[in-house]
């Protein structure tokens, strides 16, 4: 093989080349390892807030329509034709007022024939009475004829109360909402002929989360606002609270009554009503402080380790009911507890802190809550929805 002079002219500066590499791979004099130019670890600076057993007042608001509290509805008890049907839907009547008058002719024919047979029974036992001491009757025969004028003073009872029930009257006073027939119409037996109600008095049925039901009380009194009448607040009353929880909604029904109504309002018309609750002996921490991992909902606990280090610690804990912007503890937390509050980015379990300031509680949140508070408490103002914030679930 043939090697020119400017071929070979390269050989030397490739020798070179390889053997300062393999200098500098066996040069162990300088260190790889970047632990050794690691800065020394800093002390992470957080806010903490304390886990607390307090009171919380919230006001939960809740809406519906209007309905009378006293309904009466208007039936038949005699098949027969409307003879007069005076009054119609708007009509306000007194008690005792005649509202239908349905054909009694008959009736009447049939209570002068049961009036009959109890005077034909009257006589005839008065004839064997008298006949009695003669031995001529037998004490058998006027007890039969006792009988006999027993029963016939029963069926003219009986043809009397029929007549009187074709005359049907107003039972309280109140406002004719419904009129289903006209005079002349041909009822069968308990047919539904009126609607009355009591316009004086007013109540909302309204529906209630089940985890705010326990705080409600029967008689507690409560502000209420018409949609209608514009931003004037009355007075209602919690009349009932319904013993069962619908199974889909898992929303009670409670029971709102205003009394007397006030001018304008009517059934039908939409209302809202706000509640004020309190739940009693709550441990609480602010929900911006909670954060979330597929295995549940956990913080930042600031405690002492064994060198008496201020170190954050993950904390697991079981998370009740939420009231706004702070939320209820169950299990994992105790009462004094320090929770981060702010200096989270960075921060990890086992990691040394320093306090840079703390809250001996947690701080009121919301908006007003309608009425006063009890002392220390948290008031808050929520529409059974919960609030959201940046480490919550969505």
């Amino acid at each position: 093989m043939i090697i020119s002079n400017k071929q070979s002219s390269y050989l030397p500066l490739f020798a070179g080349v390889i053997t300062s590499l393999m200098l500098s791979a066996c040069d162990t004099s300088t260190s790889t390892d970047i632990s050794a130019h690691r800065a020394p670890q800093t002390t992470h600076r957080v806010e903490v807030i304390s886990a607390e057993n307090k009171p919380v007042s919230l006001t939960q608001t809740v809406s519906g329509t209007l309905e009378a509290v006293t309904k009466i509805r208007l039936y038949n008890e005699e098949s027969a034709r409307i003879t007069k049907l005076p009054y119609h839907e708007g009509d306000f009547v007194k008690s005792g007022t005649l509202l239908i008058q349905l054909d009694n002719e008959l009736l009447k024919t049939d209570v002068a024939k049961a009036k009959a047979t109890r005077e034909q029974a009257k006589v005839d036992l008065s004839r064997v009475k008298k006949l009695l001491p003669k031995k001529i009757s037998t004490e058998e025969e006027v007890a039969k004829a006792r009988t006999l004028l027993d029963l016939a003073i029963a069926d003219e009872k009986r043809q009397m109360t029929r007549l009187k029930r074709t005359s049907i009257k107003a039972p309280i006073d109140g406002l004719i909402t419904k009129r289903l027939y006209e005079p002349g119409d041909m009822l069968a037996q308990q047919s539904h002929i009126h609607s009355i109600i009591d316009p004086t008095a007013l109540r909302l049925k309204a529906s209630l989360a089940e985890r705010w039901l326990p705080l409600v009380k029967k008689d507690q009194i409560l502000s209420i606002q018409i949609d209608a009448l514009g931003d004037k607040k009355f007075t209602a009353t919690v009349a009932r609270i319904h013993p069962t929880i619908n199974a889909d909604t898992h929303k009670g029904i409670i029971e709102i009554v205003l009394s007397p109504a006030p001018d304008g309002a009517i059934v039908g018309q939409f209302s809202r009503a706000k509640i004020n609750l309190t739940a009693t002996n709550r441990l609480i921490i602010p929900v911006h402080t909670i954060h979330y991992e597929p295995e549940g909902a956990y913080v930042y606990r600031v405690i002492k380790n064994e060198k008496n280090e201020t170190i954050a610690e993950k904390v697991f804990f079981e998370q009740g009911q939420q009231f706004a912007s702070v939320a209820e503890i169950l299990s994992g937390l105790a009462a004094g507890d320090q929770i981060v509050s702010r200096g989270f980015l960075g921060l990890r379990s086992g990691k040394k802190v320093s306090v840079a300031a703390s809250q001996i509680t947690a701080p009121a949140v919301g908006s007003t809550a309608v009425g006063s508070t009890a002392a220390g408490s948290t008031a808050i103002e929520n529409t059974d929805n919960k609030t959201s914030n940046g480490n919550s679930k969505p």
